[in-house]
């Protein structure tokens, strides 16, 4: 509960962080406060952190995570997030938290808030094998990204920590989404696919 509660303060202190961000129609990667930074490596063990600027024309956020084992997609989303936005021109900011527990379960807990409020959801997931995988995580290195209704944001990679495993992160094609990006998750036993969609 304290971490989940952590998590909330720390998506209000983003969003006045970016009401500093001048491009719109975009989506960047702010740069956190030291303070900020603390808060986060308290209430998880990975975190993801993005401010957008969107028109009046957009009219809703949606936020998912996507599974992969091997490269095969699971079925439905681990964790989906939808909310409208307010018609006028707003900026706001996107906060994905990734907390491994005791019990081998991947908490996952996502934000969405801009001026008019929040909105949150939180979930959880079993990893059986958590204990002996390494965990690789990135964001998608290309700025001030484009609003779009399909946005690779992160990735995070759980994988064996045998010899020969792959310990690189999702590279630069992948997230441009260039032909045949997905046969890049066969490399790895689990990957979770952050993305992101802003419909007009």
């Amino acid at each position: 509960m304290k971490k989940w509660m952590s998590i909330t303060i720390l998506s209000c202190l983003l969003f006045l962080t970016a009401c500093a961000a001048t491009d719109t129609n975009k989506l960047t990667i702010p740069e956190l406060s030291d303070r900020e930074k603390q808060i986060l490596e308290t209430a998880a063990n990975t975190a993801f952190v993005f401010d957008y600027t969107a028109d009046q024309n957009y009219k809703k956020v949606t936020l998912w995570v996507e599974k992969y084992e091997k490269g095969k997609k699971v079925a439905e989303p681990i964790s989906e997030l939808s909310t409208p936005m307010p018609g006028e021109s707003t900026k706001g900011s996107i906060v994905l938290t990734v907390t491994q527990t005791l019990e081998e379960e991947l908490l996952f807990s996502a934000s969405v808030s801009d001026d008019k409020g929040a909105a949150s959801v939180s979930n959880q997931e079993e990893l059986k094998t958590l204990k002996d995988m390494a965990t690789l995580f990135n964001t998608n290195p290309q700025e001030g990204l484009l609003l779009s209704d399909n946005m690779l944001l992160a990735g995070i990679i759980y994988t064996s920590t045998a010899d020969g495993s792959p310990t690189s992160t999702l590279s630069s094609d992948f997230y441009e989404q260039k032909e045949g990006y997905l046969d890049e998750l066969k490399e790895y036993d689990v990957v979770y696919v952050l993305r992101a969609s802003f419909e007009k």
